[in-house]
């Protein structure tokens, strides 16, 4: 009899422990991954639930098609080659990459790790691109310790599709693959010459820094001067900075990540709304069912009803 699996609420930095849902198997996206659940071949791509052992990475081929990985775990350390210089940074749960085809940054990660993954075709996303009216090539760009909780939700909703009791239903997945694409299309690509980056944001470490401190202090009231001192940067540049950087103000930013904390404690615990909506950092029940209802069209009671 096969061994419940772990909540994500128990997995730290060492080893997770990760229960198959079926015969394990090697990986269709990654071949030295161990494949825990996933689609199977689709025409626009794979989805994919899998355990990377640490270090799994190394000398591995540039993939053929364009890979969204999402962490899933405790925290966990990632290298990777860009530019031919080698990187390193702490993932926490949630956070992805997106790797191109073609493009060899050979990840490596510090701890066995489940991944949730997505790789599409080429072709496909082209073709996507090309039915937007988009002129010139499409360039996908990579992009690593990535936080877009937009992002993590699709991926999420994806694997989900195809773990649970039912066959997956094609409607759903392709709407939610198209979606993913879409997505990508508009955050991450680029048709023809490439177009330069946004000027005045903030660093990457210093952006991740703020993002980690509104992660632990969602529950909580968040100042501009608070924010700002983690960055490192004056509270009148802050503002200008975090939107050049991730094309939101932080006010909106942080109500997506208050957002995507409720989804999954309504989705995976049993505990009521309004202590749910408190531990999120909303004022009651009814301030996160008018927030979440107009951001997702949907209410708390919902979301849960469907899960």
């Amino acid at each position: 009899m096969a061994t419940p699996p772990t909540s994500p609420t128990s997995a730290t930095s060492a080893t997770p422990a990760v229960t198959p849902r079926s015969a394990a198997a090697a990986s269709l996206i990654k071949p030295h991954l161990v494949r825990v659940s996933g689609s199977g071949a689709l025409d626009e791509g794979v989805v994919e639930r899998g355990l990377e052992r640490a270090g799994g990475g190394e000398g591995a081929d540039a993939p053929t098609r364009h890979i969204v990985v999402v962490h899933t775990g405790g925290s966990a350390g990632l290298s990777w080659t860009a530019d031919g210089r080698p990187r390193r940074e702490r993932f926490h749960h949630g956070q992805a990459l997106v790797n191109p085809a073609g493009w060899a940054s050979r990840p490596r990660w510090e701890q066995d790790t489940e991944l949730m993954l997505v790789a599409l075709e080429p072709a496909w996303l082209e073709k996507l691109a090309t039915e937007s009216d988009l002129p010139g090539p499409l360039e996908l760009a990579p992009h690593y310790h990535l936080t877009d909780p937009f992002l993590d939700m699709l991926v999420e909703r994806l694997v989900a599709e195809y773990e649970g009791p039912r066959p997956a239903d094609p409607l759903y997945a392709q709407s939610m693959l198209q979606a993913l694409a879409a997505h990508l299309i508009r955050t991450a690509a680029t048709r023809g010459r490439r177009l330069p980056e946004r000027e005045g944001g903030l660093t990457p470490k210093r952006l991740d820094r703020v993002v980690d401190h509104m992660n632990g202090y969602l529950d909580g009231r968040l100042s501009l001067t608070e924010l700002a001192a983690v960055a490192g940067v004056s509270p009148s540049h802050f503002t200008r900075a975090f939107r050049a950087s991730t094309g939101q103000s932080p006010h909106q930013y942080l109500v997506r990540l208050r957002l995507d904390r409720a989804r999954r404690a309504l989705l995976t615990t049993d505990a009521s709304i309004a202590t749910i909506a408190q531990l999120c950092g909303f004022a009651d029940q009814s301030h996160l069912t008018r927030t979440m209802r107009l951001h997702t069209g949907l209410t708390p009671a919902g979301l849960r009803a469907g899960r």
